[in-house]
C-alpha cells in the first residue's frame, strides 16, 4: 500500500466542497433556530444553550472548517496532521465539557449520544486522524472524511431536535 501525501487531498475536493458548503448551511439555520427560539433563549436560560444550541453550531463550525482547510493548496503533511491533531484535542476537551454537562441532566439517552457521546468520539478520531498523517497512512482520509461526515450528520440530527424543542415551546401572550 502506497504512503500518504498530501496529493492525495486533492481527489477529495468535491467531498470537502459539498460538505463545507452543507455545514454552511446549516449554520445559517442555526440562526433560524435561535430565531424561533427567541422567546425561550433568555440569560436565565444560558445553561442549556451552552449545553445544546451552541455546542450545535460549533461541531457545524468544525465541519466547515475542515473543509475549507483541507482545500488549502499549500499544506504539507506535517502542518496538516499539526492543525488536525491540535483541533481534535481541542474539541475532545470541549465535547467532554460538554458530555459532562449533558450527562448531569434528565434527558433521553438518544441525546446523551448525539449531544455528547459521538462529538467526544468525532474528535477522538480527529486526533487519530492527525496521527495517521504523520504515520503516512493513506487511510488517514478516509478517517477525516469519516470525521466531518460525523460532526455534520450530528449537527443536522441536533438541528432538527432544537427546531422540534423550540417549536413545542409554549407561547407567550400576544
Amino acid at each position: 500500500m502506497p504512503a500518504f501525501s498530501i496529493e492525495q487531498l486533492h481527489a477529495w475536493h468535491d467531498f470537502y466542497v459539498f460538505t463545507g458548503t452543507a455545514a454552511a448551511s446549516l449554520i445559517g439555520a442555526m440562526f433560524v433556530v435561535a430565531s424561533i427560539g427567541g422567546g425561550y433563549l433568555m440569560r436565565d436560560r444560558m445553561p442549556e444553550i451552552r449545553a445544546f444550541l451552541t455546542p450545535t453550531v460549533s461541531h457545524l463550525s468544525t465541519a466547515l472548517a475542515l473543509a475549507a482547510l483541507v482545500l488549502v493548496p499549500s499544506w504539507d503533511e506535517p502542518g496538516l496532521a499539526a492543525v488536525l491533531a491540535f483541533a481534535g484535542l481541542i474539541g475532545l476537551c470541549y465535547s467532554g465539557l460538554v458530555g459532562w454537562r449533558i450527562g448531569r441532566r434528565r434527558i433521553e439517552a438518544g441525546d446523551r449520544i448525539w449531544y455528547g457521546a459521538l462529538p467526544v468520539a468525532a474528535y477522538l478520531v480527529m486526533t487519530a486522524a492527525g496521527a495517521m498523517i504523520v504515520a503516512r497512512s493513506t487511510a488517514s482520509l478516509d478517517v477525516l472524511a469519516i470525521v466531518v461526515a460525523l460532526l455534520l450528520l450530528v449537527g443536522i440530527r441536533n438541528a432538527w431536535d432544537l427546531i422540534l424543542f423550540f417549536v413545542a415551546q409554549p407561547r407567550g401572550p400576544n
